[in-house]
């Protein structure tokens, strides 16, 4: 995304957290944009998929670094999203979180993280 699209983005936000630095794994987190939210398939009725600067702060406070593996294994897919930015000490990161319990997260250099609430984890062995 270039700067002229993220500034943009960023004009049309849906909402804008405070200034309030946010401690998470990536380091302190602050404006946070919710650029869009309840984002896929209609029949999964992901319009209803609202997401706040504050749901995300919350996110972000409890959130671990998985891999694509653990993913699979521990957590439930989620086919409604939302996306926005944040920013940390570093720069500007984008951010797309889906509605059950994981997240991905871009650093300003490209590299793509996944994050996962602990609190939304579903083992394949408890199904």
């Amino acid at each position: 995304m270039d700067r002229q699209t993220l500034g943009l983005g960023l004009l049309l936000a849906t909402s804008i957290a405070s200034a309030d630095t946010i401690p998470s794994l990536i380091g302190p987190v602050s404006d946070i944009a919710v650029i869009e939210d309840g984002l896929g398939p209609r029949h999964e009725h992901c319009a209803s998929f609202k997401v706040s600067p504050e749901t995300v702060a919350d996110f972000l406070r409890h959130a671990i670094l998985i891999t694509s593996r653990q993913e699979h294994d521990w957590y439930l897919h989620g086919p409604c999203q939302a996306h926005g930015t944040l920013s940390t000490r570093y720069g500007q990161w984008q951010w797309q979180m889906l509605n059950l319990g994981t997240a991905r997260i871009t650093a300003v250099t490209g590299e793509h993280f996944i994050l996962a609430d602990p609190r939304e984890e579903s083992s394949l062995g408890d199904q």
